[in-house]
């Protein structure tokens, strides 16, 4: 990846000028709330004027390393403790400034996970360390997008849908995936996939005005969506996947001065999902989800999203309701710190109880954290999870989890 960023910025160099006019996400990945813009940002830092050289030439390197450590205190299936990681790394590439393609991005990236979380000791149907899954090397995004007219952009290629769907920066302030990451009914129920997991897929975005956003994308499933095995290097399309088509609508207002976003979506996929009963298929998956924040106060935001699928034969969790508090600042002298608190109802299919014989109805999870802004280029966050009902049979004892969250960007 350092060779290839190396001839890349010699051939901006050989007689590109640098333009800005067109820039694609930085960095809107699972895990990332914010990409830092400052050299001080980067433990790192300017690398000899490396960093500069490229950015200048159209390339911005990322290099990231994200870790949890989760102890179960208390309750569940049994005590436990361990430790996950993750390397997140890749470069944003500037086309127009490289190559004179107007208004063309391109994004390269890998993760390397390792580690193991304890889900399995909790019993619940969200994973309290959020990082966890699929612990190998994977190459993850490769893919382009092409700004057309100023209002319409397309990308395409190897992604994942929770690029551009279903998620928001607040959800990454927490440890646990019933919030951090897309709404996890939709991979409970495996209609899209997520950070780390690479499909073919695309999106369509139409941007008339500064309040106003719609997309349209289309993504691949199939059985061998989350195969950790392959390492994010199967590019193949089976004669039997499936496809799952987004749509989302986003508005982002003001309210008294302050701003505001609400986003309302709809997931259709056609694939041959196994009815919870071993008998026939469904062949097409309705899901609804619906987004809405505000800051009510300065450095004070609150949240809450809820997904709904009528699809109980398939659907491990037809409801999930989720909300948020995230407040900047709480304690004095502390500014780019984050006070949050998360809470989320999951319910669970009646059918999906029968086919493992067990009585469900819901499991609840909430979490209070507190992310400390140690250096503009790292951060730690202890946190308590408290999980009620895991697995929502009842027959696994409240759990207590204990954990903190280490991120740093080089």
């Amino acid at each position: 990846m350092i060779a290839v960023a190396a001839m890349l910025c010699m051939h901006a160099a050989s007689g590109q000028e640098p333009s800005l006019s067109y820039q694609g996400d930085v960095l809107d990945d699972t895990l990332q709330v914010s990409a830092p813009t400052c050299t001080n940002e980067f433990l790192l830092g300017d690398c000899g004027g490396a960093r500069s050289c490229l950015a200048e030439s159209g390339i911005t390197p990322f290099l990231y390393y994200d870790s949890i450590y989760a102890a179960n205190v208390d309750g569940g299936i049994k005590s436990d403790q361990d430790y996950t990681g993750q390397i997140y790394a890749g470069a944003d590439l500037d086309l127009e400034t490289l190559w004179g393609w107007d208004g063309t991005t391109m994004k390269i990236s890998m993760v390397e996970r390792h580690g193991d979380s304890i889900s399995r000791s909790v019993g619940g149907i969200y994973d309290p360390m959020c990082i966890y899954g699929g612990q190998v090397g994977y190459l993850y995004q490769l893919w382009l997008e092409k700004a057309i007219c100023d209002a319409w952009a397309f990308k395409i290629g190897r992604v994942s849908a929770d690029t551009d769907f279903a998620n928001n920066d607040l959800y990454r302030y927490s440890l646990s995936t019933a919030i951090n990451g897309p709404m996890r009914a939709m991979l409970l129920e495996n209609i899209i996939t997520s950070f780390p997991y690479p499909v073919w897929g695309g999106r369509l975005k139409y941007v008339p005005n500064d309040r106003h956003q719609f997309q349209v994308g289309a993504y691949q499933i199939g059985d061998g969506m989350w195969d950790f095995t392959q390492h994010g290097l199967d590019f193949s399309i089976r004669h039997d996947d499936g496809v799952s088509v987004l749509t989302q609508y986003d508005w982002t207002p003001q309210l008294y001065g302050l701003p505001a976003r609400v986003f309302l979506g709809a997931v259709n996929s056609f694939f041959d999902f196994d009815n919870f009963d071993g008998v026939g298929t469904t062949d097409h998956f309705l899901r609804l989800y619906a987004h809405a924040e505000a800051e009510i106060a300065v450095g004070l935001t609150v949240f809450g999203f809820a997904t709904h699928s009528d699809e109980d034969q398939v659907a491990k969790t037809p409801v999930q309701i989720s909300g948020g508090i995230n407040k900047q600042g709480l304690i004095p002298c502390r500014e780019n710190d984050h006070t949050v608190f998360f809470a989320t109802y999951g319910e669970l299919s009646d059918d999906y109880g029968d086919s493992i014989g067990e009585d469900v109805d819901y499991e609840w999870v909430f979490e209070l954290g507190h992310r400390i802004r140690v250096t503009p280029a790292t951060y730690f966050q202890p946190a308590m999870q408290y999980i009620v009902h895991p697995g929502g049979t009842g027959d696994i004892a409240n759990s207590t989890v204990l954990g903190a969250w280490m991120n740093a960007a080089f």
